[in-house]
């Protein structure tokens, strides 16, 4: 009689565990299956893809983008995806800052630098082999040294 009041229990539980593994499901009612986030413009999310407006495509930041740290606090990061003419810069960054395209100009040293016409806010631009991202004259951003 013991014996049949584990075996009861016993199936109860697995019942009960095997109900809750049904497929989860969206907000839209969806089955959250993996590769079924895709954004309003077709990036799947949990591969690693976002949408870039340079590139006018869904992209990897690490394979197509240069990674960039914090000069105040490393574990900020942002990247720097450029388009494919190189006319504009996007500007990824990990802090949940939105992202900013900045346009290049010709520098009167020569060389170039990309911000936003009339607007020093934000600069990229290569100093000694580097990518840096300076903001109103202070370094903010430089090129991991990983990427160089």
């Amino acid at each position: 009689m013991k014996v049949g009041k584990i075996c009861l229990l016993f199936f109860m539980s697995a019942s009960i565990l095997l109900a809750g593994c049904g497929n989860a499901k969206n907000k839209k009612g969806e089955d959250n299956l993996v590769g079924n986030d895709k954004d309003d413009h077709g990036c799947i999310a949990s591969a690693g893809y976002t949408w870039s407006e340079v590139r006018k495509d869904c992209i990897r930041l690490w394979e197509q983008g240069v990674r960039m740290e914090s000069v105040a606090d490393k574990a900020n990061t942002a990247f720097i995806v450029f388009a494919p003419d190189s006319l504009q810069v996007e500007l990824f960054f990990s802090n949940d800052q939105p992202n900013e395209i900045l346009d290049r100009r010709s520098l009167p040293v020569g060389g170039y630098a990309w911000n936003v016409e009339d607007d020093d806010t934000k600069n990229v631009r290569q100093e000694n082999g580097k990518w840096t991202i300076s903001q109103r004259g202070n370094l903010i951003y430089q090129q991991a040294d990983e990427d160089k």
